[in-house]
């Protein structure tokens, strides 16, 4: 019994390594990519044109940080393709695995000579930079399209659902705006070209506040019109308001920030603003 439960003990001991020497195993292919798994997905194996959607910490060999989408909450969307070198990192996400997280090393000489870069300061010539990697989704075109369909198509019977339940006195435009007049202004409609100072809230659909200049110190925030400085949804609505008016302006992700999303705003995010012109110039 004490041999065998010795027996035990070792082998046990023996498995415990052998998988802790795999988990931290760094793996290197003939293409030249060079990387270590932390956690396997159990999704599709990732193939030439599919669309990737995943989340990307670069850092240093030092463990400086250049990148991180979790902070910008903003994951990386781009057609699986390989590299147009040895050791890329696109030739190692041709290896990975939907709900892999994984580390690719990427030399920095190899990557910035590439780029017709010189390393900046901050990396180590001949280091290696580390792609920390995690696989959310891969999609073929035509799935990655069809649900795009979807999310879009889905975005425009919420807006109007939303839109009827809580701004029923709401004026639509041709455009999809939802436009509610809190209060008043005076004057001319605002023209192109005319320097506007506005405070401003924006929200989510679920009332998460995800900019303001309500309260905030120093000057108040003003953008020419007509010249691209804003979204497309604020041009519009800029023009449908006067000196002193105070509106909950209500845009299609359209004229937002599209299909793409940026930091906390999702993709096909309809967005609202509560807008106050306080002066035009």
């Amino acid at each position: 019994m004490t041999k065998f439960f010795k027996t035990t003990l070792s082998v046990a001991a023996a498995t415990s390594l052998l998988f802790s020497c795999n988990q931290f195993k760094v793996t290197e292919d003939p293409d030249g990519s060079k990387y270590q798994i932390h956690e396997a997905g159990k999704g599709k194996k990732i193939k030439t044109g599919d669309m990737l959607t995943f989340d990307l910490v670069i850092k240093s060999s030092i463990d400086s940080t250049f990148e991180d989408t979790y902070k910008r909450k903003q994951p990386i969307t781009m057609v699986a393709q390989p590299g147009l070198y040895k050791g890329s990192f696109e030739n190692a996400l041709m290896h990975l695995t939907e709900g892999d997280s994984a580390t690719v090393f990427v030399n920095a000489d190899s990557l910035f000579t590439r780029m017709g870069q010189t390393i900046p300061p901050g990396i180590t010539k001949g280091s290696d930079l580390k792609f920390i990697v995690k696989i959310k989704s891969t999609q073929t075109r035509e799935d990655f399209q069809k649900a795009q369909n979807e999310k879009k198509n889905n975005e425009a019977k919420l807006m109007e659902e939303f839109a009827k339940k809580n701004f029923p006195n709401a004026t639509k435009t041709q455009y999809g705006i939802y436009h509610t007049v809190v209060k008043e202004g005076t004057g001319d409609l605002i023209k192109a070209g005319q320097v506007v100072t506005v405070d401003y809230t924006g929200k989510l659909m679920n009332g998460k506040v995800f900019d303001s200049s309500v309260g905030k110190p120093g000057p108040k925030f003003q953008v020419t019109v007509g010249q691209g400085a804003v979204i497309p949804g604020w041009e519009q609505a800029l023009l449908l308001m006067k000196k002193g008016e105070k509106s909950i302006i209500f845009i299609p992700s359209s004229l937002a920030y599209g299909e793409q999303g940026g930091g906390p705003i999702e993709p096909f995010s309809s967005l609202i603003f509560e807008m106050e012109i306080l002066d035009v110039k």
